[in-house]
């Protein structure tokens, strides 16, 4: 995911930064702590979440985790930056300033635009469909012709694997994230399909049916995309079992997961098979 605020800009997948289009050494614990706050924000991170994220399986103390985040405010100093950056809670943890959080821009990806094919090129595809078209017409007539009592073949029919025991519905602007996961999932032979925005998941789901829906938190500038997702799929009568996906969960964040009707948060893939799973598992029982 890529963010700019004042003259930065921060990749909080490659953990990147770069000021004013330079290029800046940073550390990257130091910038995975920022992405952190940057996708849970509102919410808090407590103290103990952020130290397994920060530091897998290794026993530090909450002062390495005090003395990551002076350092992190002293290099935007350094840099430069003099507003607020992180906020402390005292007694819970840490959370993205809110002062920073208004200036944060989630620009879109950029599309290549097509180009014209020459005048000359384009003459020639015009003159290739006309032919094609030409060749095409005559076979049909002379298909009706000459055969016209021969059935026609049964229309091609692309569907799932015969063995298909489940079919989720996977919900992430970033998809390429999530490749590992997905392919784990098709390897038990769930079905797993795609969508990078609420409206074409909403869409899918009111013309499909999936036993159960990852979705990912937060989606370029809504934080909280994956939690209005959830509303809105209740709101419409859809209560299909919902889970979350992310990169750090709290229990707030939990907490209003329950309240709008959602089943779990999984921050590491273990955890979300764990609580994918038994849901495909009954669902195929009950067929």
């Amino acid at each position: 995911m890529q963010c700019r605020f004042a003259k930065f800009e921060l990749d909080t997948i490659e953990l990147r930064i770069a000021a004013d289009g330079r290029s800046l050494d940073a550390d990257a614990r130091q910038l995975q702590l920022l992405s952190l706050l940057i996708e849970a924000y509102p919410a808090c991170c407590e103290r103990t979440a952020l130290l397994q994220q920060l530091w897998p399986n290794t026993v530090v103390s909450e002062w390495s985790l005090g003395r990551l985040v002076s350092d992190t405010r002293k290099f935007f100093r350094q840099q430069g930056y003099s507003g607020p950056l992180i906020q402390t809670l005292h007694g819970r943890g840490y959370r993205l300033a809110p002062e920073l959080a208004e200036q944060l821009v989630f620009p879109a990806p950029e599309r290549e635009q097509p180009q014209p094919p020459p005048a000359g090129s384009l003459r020639r595809r015009i003159w290739r469909v006309g032919a094609a078209l030409a060749l095409l017409l005559a076979g049909g007539a002379a298909y009706h012709f000459l055969a016209p009592h021969t059935p026609l073949p049964a229309p091609l029919v692309i569907g799932e694997a015969p063995d298909t025991r489940g079919r989720i519905l996977w919900v992430d602007d970033n998809p390429q994230n999530n490749l590992a996961e997905r392919r784990f999932l098709e390897g038990q032979g769930i079905a797993v399909y795609g969508a990078t925005n609420s409206e074409d998941a909403l869409a899918l789901l009111s013309m499909y049916r999936y036993d159960a829906v990852i979705s990912d938190m937060g989606r370029g500038r809504e934080g909280l995309a994956g939690l209005k997702l959830l509303e809105q799929m209740r709101a419409r009568g859809i209560h299909t079992p919902f889970f979350l996906y992310t990169i750090l969960t709290s229990k707030a964040q939990q907490s209003l997961l329950r309240e709008r009707g959602g089943q779990g948060v999984a921050v590491t893939p273990d955890a979300l098979y764990g609580l994918v799973l038994p849901v495909i598992e009954k669902r195929a029982q009950q067929q």
